[in-house]
C-alpha cells in the first residue's frame, strides 16, 4: 500500500512507528523473567526449610514446582492489585477532577474523539485535576482510557501547544505503553531487585516518550510547535521563549558527555535537549527541507 492510500492518522501511527521499541520491551521482560526467577529459586534453595535435607531430584522437583506456584502466586496478586488500583485512580478522577466531556472545553473532548477514531485507537476520556506544574499523563489497560491534563497544562499551553502534550499521550495508548506499564508493575515489587528492574525499565520509557513526542509531531507535521511544548513543560512557560536556536545549540553541545547520558538513566524521561534533537531528526519526514541558496537564486 502507497503512503498515500493511508488516512493523516494511519500515515502518522506508521511514520512515529518504531519497531525497535518491541524489541527493547521484550528483552526487558526476558531479563527481568530470568532474573527474577533466578531470585525466587536461589531464594527458596538457600532456605531454611530446604537446606539441611538430602537432596535428591525429587526434592528438588519439588522446589521448583514450589518456587514456581510461589512466584506466579505474587505476580498474580500484584497484577491484579495493579488493576484495581488503576481502576480506582479513574474513579477518584470521576470524583475529583473536571472531565471535559459537558464541560466548557468539550472542543477538547470533540477534538480528541476526532483524533482517537483517525488514529483507529479506543475512546479517550480526558480529564482536568488542580496541579500548577506543566503536566500530563495516561493511565488504563481496557476502555475507557484516561489521559489526565494538569490545570498548570490548560493556564499556560496554547490550545495548539496542548494538542501536542494531548496527542503525546494518546501515542502512549496507542502504542500499549500503557498496558506494558502495567504489565511491567509486578517485577518492581520483586524484593532486593525492584530497584534494579525499575532503572532497566527507564531505557524501555524514555523510547516510549520519544515515540510518543514522534506521533504528535507526524500527526500534527509543526516541529517548532512540538518543540516549543516540549519547552514549556520543562522549563515553564515565562522563560521558554529564552530558549532560542543559540541556546539549544549551546546546551545540546555541552549536554553530550558521557556523565550526562548516564544521569539520564535514572530518568524515566529523556531529556530536554535529546527531545529536542530528536524532532529535529524526524522533522524532515513531514516538513520539506529549507532550499539551499542556489535554489533560491534559481527561483529569482
Amino acid at each position: 500500500m502507497q503512503e498515500q492510500q493511508y488516512t493523516k492518522g494511519q500515515l502518522a501511527v506508521k511514520r512515529a512507528y518504531s519497531s525497535s521499541d518491541i524489541g527493547v520491551l521484550i528483552a526487558t521482560f526476558a531479563t527481568f523473567f530470568l532474573l527474577s526467577a533466578g531470585y525466587f529459586i536461589i531464594s527458596y534453595f538457600t532456605s531454611e526449610e530446604f537446606v539441611g535435607e538430602k537432596v535428591t531430584l525429587v526434592s528438588v522437583f519439588v522446589g521448583l514446582l514450589v518456587v514456581a506456584m510461589g512466584a506466579a502466586l505474587f505476580f498474580g496478586l500484584v497484577l491484579v492489585l495493579g488493576m484495581v488500583m488503576i481502576k480506582i485512580q479513574r474513579q477518584i478522577m470521576l470524583g475529583n477532577a473536571l472531565q471535559v466531556e459537558y464541560s466548557d472545553y468539550a472542543w477538547l473532548r470533540d477534538w480528541v474523539n476526532e483524533v482517537a477514531a483517525d488514529l483507529e485507537m479506543p475512546r479517550v476520556e480526558v480529564f482536568i485535576t488542580q496541579d500548577p506544574v506543566i503536566n500530563a499523563y495516561a493511565f488504563g489497560f481496557v476502555r475507557p482510557y484516561t489521559i489526565v491534563l494538569h490545570s498548570g497544562s490548560i493556564r499556560y499551553l496554547t490550545k495548539e501547544e496542548l494538542k501536542v502534550v494531548v496527542l503525546h499521550e494518546m501515542g502512549h495508548i496507542k502504542y500499549g505503553h500503557t498496558n506494558a506499564s502495567l504489565y511491567l508493575t509486578p517485577f518492581m515489587g520483586v524484593p532486593v531487585l525492584g530497584g534494579m528492574f525499575g532503572w532497566l525499565a527507564g531505557f524501555w520509557q524514555r523510547r516510549a516518550e520519544l515515540t510518543s513526542d514522534r506521533l504528535a509531531l507526524m500527526y500534527l507535521g509543526d516541529s517548532e510547535l512540538v518543540k516549543q511544548a516540549l519547552i514549556k513543560v520543562h522549563v515553564g512557560p515565562d522563560v521558554a521563549k529564552s530558549m532560542n536556536d543559540v541556546a539549544r545549540q549551546w546546551q545540546q553541545y555541552v549536554a553530550e558527555r558521557p556523565m550526562n547520558r548516564f544521569a539520564q538513566t535514572f530518568s524515566g524521561h529523556p531529556f530536554l535537549v535529546r527531545r529536542i534533537s530528536h524532532i529535529d531528526k524526524y522533522k524532515s519526514v513531514v516538513e520539506p527541507p529549507a532550499p539551499t541558496p542556489a535554489q533560491q537564486s534559481a527561483a529569482q
